[in-house]
């Protein structure tokens, strides 16, 4: 049972609480009245699932104001830098119903190219669902991060001949210096061709990365 420190807590801190205490209602970004793990970790983008999840008392993947009060959450907050208000509001909240779940629809909202085999990766117990210690697990933090820093290239912008895959000169005119070796590591049917699976697989996207 995780245990729960009230605000008369906070109160006693000494000059290690050298910053303003983090309130509710700055991190509250849908007015629901609770800061859902999504929405703590938009403002502390440098906080890992884990943490979040030793200050939330009840598992229920969300902060109320007790919660948020408590000397655990308030020394967690002041470990991380908030990130600027117009850069989180401007971030689109994934699990929109808040069940803490998150569909291959919801990231497609987010990411329109996102593709099912992003999705299957980042899905590791294979429910057809993410949940939140999924989502924000490394692997899966960096294969989002690949949509989110428009990395991901259309084979549609490689394809020059129009016949829906891509050869190895139409892969090397897109990315510069990749050699043949990595190629058919990529071309994973051996058919001396990509096709857009192949192109979106997530090995494949790390290889192209560094090509960029």
């Amino acid at each position: 049972m995780k245990r729960l420190m009230t605000a008369t807590a906070i109160a006693a801190l000494t000059a290690t609480a050298a910053t303003a205490a983090v309130e509710l209602e700055t991190l509250d970004l849908n007015g629901d009245n609770f800061a859902s793990a999504e929405e703590v970790m938009a403002w502390f983008p440098e906080m890992q699932f884990e943490s979040f999840n030793n200050v939330d008392v009840n598992d229920d993947n969300r902060l109320d104001a007790e919660e948020i009060q408590t000397i655990e959450a308030q020394t967690l907050f002041g470990q991380f830098e908030m990130r600027p208000i117009e850069e989180v509001t401007a971030k689109i909240v994934l699990d929109a119903d808040g069940d803490g779940f998150i569909t291959v629809e919801d990231y497609r909202r987010a990411y329109p190219d996102f593709t099912d085999l992003s999705f299957e990766s980042i899905d590791a117990n294979d429910d057809n669902r993410v949940s939140y210690v999924e989502h924000y697990a490394l692997a899966a933090q960096t294969e989002i991060g690949r949509y989110e820093t428009g990395s991901i290239r259309d084979i549609a912008d490689i394809d020059t001949n129009a016949d829906s895959f891509a050869d190895f000169n139409e892969m090397t005119a897109a990315f510069p210096g990749l050699p043949m070796e990595s190629f058919e590591d990529i071309d994973a049917n051996d058919d001396n061709r990509i096709s857009s699976e192949e192109l979106y697989a997530p090995e494949a996207q790390q290889t192209l990365g560094s090509y960029m």
